[in-house]
């Protein structure tokens, strides 16, 4: 009798324990440093970090968050502002695709078009075109599902084809490209953003968006704006714009501006 008494209540417990649905926490984004936070069911993941390990932890804090809950760290590139203080976390944490660090081992590298595991999350990786060694991006998924793309300069057809309809998407939205060419930049700096392997302009990353989000999708979080060619209100205006002209029926509160100083904060949704 007291054999199945611990049995039910054993299964009892099973059925009501807490799902905690995907939170994500864009800590920096943009040229001067990137780093988000993305958690579900106790696996916490930092990707990128181009920000001070004293800025991280601070802004960890203000969340009620610490570096203890960063079980891995993903590199998305060696550029500067996404690599600049990786070597704070311990190697057995850090995975990259090959090229993007030295130190990395073959346990530690993440091949595109590949799945794997961490925690309690799904990690499917995809190459992405930029002037870097070897660019990825990610599509997480657990009880929810949440994209991670910047810096890119184009967005593939096999890679739209893989990241339909999901529930998060944090997606680059770099530039405009009037701003950009009135700016004082070199001209080959301005081709080099504006070409295959530079980043998306507001126009392009709206129209993505238009073709993959679907019935599933809660949020869109634009990020990597530039601070010299674009603005907060010309990508969502952009965006807005672009989505009335298709008949995109889409909660305009639920597409926002991550930044270079403020903490963005997403997910946490109630089925």
């Amino acid at each position: 009798m007291v054999l199945i008494f611990a049995i039910v209540s054993k299964l009892n417990y099973d059925i009501i324990k807490p799902v905690i649905n995907m939170k994500y926490y864009v800590l920096a984004s943009g040229s001067k440093g990137n780093a988000t936070f993305i958690e579900e069911n106790g696996t916490g993941i930092l990707i990128d970090c181009g920000i001070t390990k004293k800025q991280l932890n601070f802004k960890l804090s203000e969340l009620g968050l610490s570096e203890d809950d960063i079980d891995y760290v993903f590199l998305t590139h060696d550029h500067y502002d996404h690599s600049k203080n990786i070597h704070t976390f311990t190697k057995d944490k850090i995975y990259t695709a090959k090229g993007n660090l030295d130190d990395v081992d073959n346990q530690h590298e993440l091949i595109p078009y590949q799945e794997y595991t961490f925690g309690s999350l799904q990690v499917f990786v995809l190459r992405i075109s930029h002037d870097a060694t070897n660019p990825i991006a990610f599509i997480f998924k657990g009880e929810e599902s949440l994209l991670y793309m910047t810096d890119t300069g184009y967005v593939s057809q096999r890679n739209r084809d893989l990241i339909h309809d999901l529930n998060y998407y944090i997606i680059e939205s770099n530039h405009d490209i009037g701003m950009l060419m009135n700016t004082r930049r070199p001209l080959v700096l301005k081709n080099r953003i504006l070409g295959d392997t530079g980043h998306l302009n507001n126009e392009y990353s709206a129209r993505v968006m238009a073709e993959v989000i679907g019935p599933h999708t809660k949020e869109i979080t634009l990020a990597h704006l530039s601070q010299e060619a674009n603005t907060p209100e010309l990508a969502l205006d952009t965006y807005y714009m672009v989505f009335d002209e298709l008949q995109i029926d889409f909660d305009q509160k639920m597409i926002r501006c991550a930044d270079q100083v403020h903490v963005l904060a997403g997910g946490m949704h109630e089925d």
